[in-house]
């Protein structure tokens, strides 16, 4: 699983520097008061610890044995099914008036459904 102390410690420096970059991104937009291209970059500078986040759960499914990888891999096929019909779902009902769901809303729905993915492939492979 996911306990290697590299795996921390590479999880743990990302998501320290996403922190970081969220921080002082919305402690320079404030102060400077940014035009249209630079606000973008500004705004988008966050995603630098998140792609390094991204990058520290790849290489920590990549040092996993074979049953550890499997586990992954059904947890996050069904993070993304069923975020898929989630989201999908959603988008018909915002037809009958629900309200518009925003991107940010996306990344929670995948976190929360990997963990159940997680512990329903855990109980399967037992």
């Amino acid at each position: 699983m996911f306990r290697s102390r590299q795996y921390v410690l590479e999880l743990g420096g990302a998501l320290v520097l996403y922190a970081v970059l969220l921080v002082a991104a919305n402690a320079i937009e404030r102060a400077v008061q940014p035009a249209a291209t630079l606000k973008l970059v500004i705004n988008l500078a966050p995603m630098l610890g998140a792609f390094a986040a991204a990058w520290a759960i790849l290489r920590g499914l990549w040092r996993m044995d074979e049953m550890q990888r499997r586990i992954q891999f059904d947890a996050i096929a069904i993070s993304f099914l069923g975020t898929a019909l989630v989201t999908f779902g959603w988008g018909f009902a915002e037809g009958a008036g629900l309200p518009h769901l925003r991107a940010f809303a996306v990344w929670p729905i995948m976190a929360t459904l990997w963990g159940l993915g997680m512990v329903v492939a855990q109980r399967r492979y037992r």
